[in-house]
């Protein structure tokens, strides 16, 4: 586990905008001590998460004039497994690279730090995770390769490669690389919309989790991102150093996993506190004077819980959206950003009175 800054901001995901450059002008800017590179969803479908994660993969077939990714029928599934095989044996990272179509605000955070205007110690990236992402994509007959255990495995190995690879990019730079994996099709775990066992989903996480550290090549912290509500002992038993959440919305059922939570802290994790909310009608009823109250109330809620203080709590904390922010205006995703620095910059000023 990296040593990152405590309660420093950082981003999840998507953003409104359609300029790269002004776009990680802004995250530098607000988030600088953690800043991450946007997902420019507005930019097309090569911008959305599936598609970011697919190329490389095996047996896929990214179709961008029906916005899908699916299993390629041209190409037999023996000799695709083979290829994709022979490229991870081969212990390359590039195969897995997304190229700037697919990432335009990856590639402008690479140009920006490498012009040397960020003094941030760490950045960080994200990917769409394997439950999710085997979940999206379906094969011939509509049915989510989630349920086809070999290409379920061969997708997990993938995404670590591509995970491992923005890691490796970071750490060219001199970063330390945070590398968030995606998945909000967690938060059906349990229900019939998601219907595999905790075991199962523990066989695909953990995995992914393992192949991503061994390919990265050195050190990086791995987040994990769920934007709703879920079996939260699930996430902090998995191999992750950051459990992501919407600490806006689903605090209360956080703290239903004391005992979780205690063994996550207790082994160095960390929280990253999603307090900002994205989803429209909720982000304009909210000012940064309220969501400081509603933050502050929380960590001595948590301190109280795990029967800490509250300078054990924000010590171990990172401050983000409660997702991504795509689905708001530009004005509204600006002022987002905003607020989140300002309460990063309140966060680190209580920490240091404590």
């Amino acid at each position: 586990m990296l040593s990152l800054t405590p309660l420093a901001a950082t981003g999840i995901g998507s953003v409104p905008f359609i300029d790269p450059e002004e776009t990680v002008s802004l995250i530098m800017e607000t988030l600088p001590q953690v800043p991450y590179w946007p997902q420019m969803v507005r930019l097309g479908f090569w911008e959305e998460m599936t598609a970011q994660a697919g190329r490389g993969l095996a047996a896929l077939k990214i179709d961008e004039a029906a916005r899908t990714v699916e299993l390629d029928p041209g190409l037999p599934r023996d000799e695709a497994l083979a290829q994709f095989y022979e490229a991870v044996l081969a212990g390359e990272l590039e195969p897995f690279a997304m190229e700037e179509k697919e990432a335009h605000g990856f590639y402008a955070l690479l140009r920006t730090v490498a012009a040397g205007k960020s003094p941030c110690r760490a950045l960080k990236g994200q990917l769409a995770g394997p439950v999710t992402f085997a979940g999206m994509v379906k094969d011939q007959d509509g049915k989510a390769i989630l349920f086809d255990r070999e290409l379920t495995q061969a997708a997990c190995l993938g995404l670590a490669r591509k995970a491992a690879w923005q890691a490796q990019k970071f750490r060219e730079l001199g970063k330390d690389p945070v590398i968030f994996l995606d998945e909000p099709y967690l938060t059906g775990f349990g229900s019939a919309y998601l219907p595999i066992s905790r075991a199962e989903v523990l066989e695909i996480l953990n995995p992914t989790i393992e192949e991503l550290r061994q390919a990265a090549g050195g050190p990086l912290a791995v987040g994990m991102h769920c934007c709703g509500n879920t079996d939260w002992s699930l996430l902090l038993e998995a191999p992750i150093d950051i459990l992501s959440f919407d600490s806006y919305g689903y605090f209360e059922s956080l703290r239903l996993y004391e005992k979780a939570l205690t063994k996550f802290f207790d082994r160095g994790g960390w929280l990253a506190w999603g307090l900002v909310p994205t989803g429209a009608e909720e982000f304009k009823k909210q000012t940064a004077d309220g969501l400081w109250q509603h933050f502050k109330h929380q960590v001595e809620q948590l301190a109280l819980d795990l029967k800490t203080g509250p300078k054990d709590i924000l010590s171990r904390a990172l401050l983000t959206p409660a997702c991504g922010m795509g689905y708001l205006t530009p004005d509204e995703a600006r002022r987002g950003f905003k607020v989140l620095a300002d309460l990063s910059v309140r966060s680190q000023e209580w920490l240091t009175s404590l």
